[in-house]
């Protein structure tokens, strides 16, 4: 009898194992702190590199912000352009959806760019399991996000529209 109980024990135990192991796992919710992989892109490239580096335009066709244009004013540029894919976490990231990085706690990053590299089953890992994210930055500069790793969270509640307005006096 104690053997049977023992052996029914043992099916039923693995039987659940079995099951939640093919249960699909639930995407991380936005509050959680993922690793992320940086790089950076030149909207400012000149233009034998402007195929690489997409141009002055996001997604929506505004100006990319970088770093130093929001380091220089950021009443005048609110935030810092950043291409990722489109589906972070399982869902469609909304325009201008902000990004927090765990290593950039007082730089306002958005969402607003994209690129080939960051798209489903295109998408390049330079590190795998690290989101690869691009920080927009000014052509030439070294400001040390390339190939940084970090944590990060979106808050999909807090988007911006697109500001279609050309930026003057760069």
């Amino acid at each position: 009898m104690d053997r049977g109980l023992l052996v029914l024990g043992t099916v039923a135990g693995l039987l659940l194992l079995s099951r939640r192991a093919n249960t699909p796992k639930k995407p991380p919710r936005d509050d959680e702190w993922l690793p992320a992989m940086l790089t950076e892109y030149y909207p400012d490239a000149p233009p034998n590199e402007v195929g690489r580096e997409g141009g002055p335009r996001d997604r929506m066709k505004a100006p990319v912000v970088t770093v130093q244009d929001f380091q220089r004013d950021p009443v005048k540029f609110p935030y810092v352009s950043v291409a990722s894919d489109l589906v972070l976490r399982g869902e469609k990231v909304p325009y201008g959806t902000r990004l927090y990085l765990g290593a950039y706690p007082d730089i306002v990053f958005r969402l607003v760019d994209t690129g080939s590299h960051f798209l489903g089953e295109k998408k390049t890992y330079v590190k795998p399991g690290y989101e690869p994210l691009d920080i927009a930055t000014d052509h030439g500069s070294n400001l040390g996000f390339s190939r940084k790793t970090t944590v990060y969270r979106i808050d999909r509640n807090d988007t911006i529209k697109p500001n279609l307005k050309p930026k003057k006096d760069r």
